[in-house]
């Protein structure tokens, strides 16, 4: 069983920007090592926005998505973001970022985004059981190469500015050739535009 304790490993906004809770973190005090972006709470918390499941790829969408890689981990981003390394509470990784900007205030300029920290700092896979008791959204998904892959995404508001809505989402994946557990995470656009990339980024990982 995974023990959920210990700080809420969040949203990381550039190089060593210390993590963002979610607003639903007034609400939820209590925290968990594998809690997405909104901050876990109690097993009486009020879910958190409304569940986004992962759907089948489009054939040819990431034909011209640019191919790379986190510490030897791959996998494949729009081609027009642009990407960095950073440093967060979660670990090492790249945060990689659409040219459109949805938020502009005391936190700069934020876009739609996608962050890869591998390996991430918890190397205890989370249990969607557990997740959804605390309010999210977790389900078990396949991932090739992965011998164990777990999703939890939901369409809400965007931790920086609740009235933008977002699909906010986290995939964690264990190499089953190597056993490192990688965390993607970010804020898609909401609707069927963000489902569309969470549908067919997530089946381009190998781990």
């Amino acid at each position: 069983m995974v023990l959920l304790a210990g700080l809420v490993v969040g949203l990381t906004a550039g190089t060593t920007t210390t993590a963002v809770a979610g607003p639903a973190s007034v609400a939820c005090a209590a925290t968990s090592a594998h809690s997405p972006s909104q901050a876990a709470g109690p097993s009486d918390c009020d879910p958190v926005g409304t569940p986004v499941n992962l759907g089948d790829p489009t054939p040819g969408a990431t034909d011209n998505w640019q191919r790379t890689k986190t510490n030897g981990v791959g996998y494949k981003i729009p081609a027009k973001w642009t990407g960095h390394k950073i440093v967060g509470d979660g670990g090492k990784g790249h945060e990689w970022e659409s040219r459109k900007v949805i938020i502009s205030d005391e936190f700069g300029d934020l876009h739609w985004r996608i962050l890869v920290q591998s390996p991430f700092v918890n190397q205890e896979m989370p249990d969607p059981e557990e997740l959804n008791e605390l309010g999210f959204y977790a389900s078990y998904i396949e991932v090739e190469g992965a011998s164990e892959a777990v999703l939890v995404a939901a369409q809400t508001g965007h931790w920086a500015d609740a009235s933008v809505k977002t699909i906010d989402f986290q995939v964690f994946v264990e190499s089953e050739r190597t056993g490192v557990v990688t965390r993607f995470m970010g804020e898609l656009p909401p609707g069927k535009k963000g489902k569309f990339l969470l549908n067919n980024f997530v089946p381009t990982i190998r781990p």
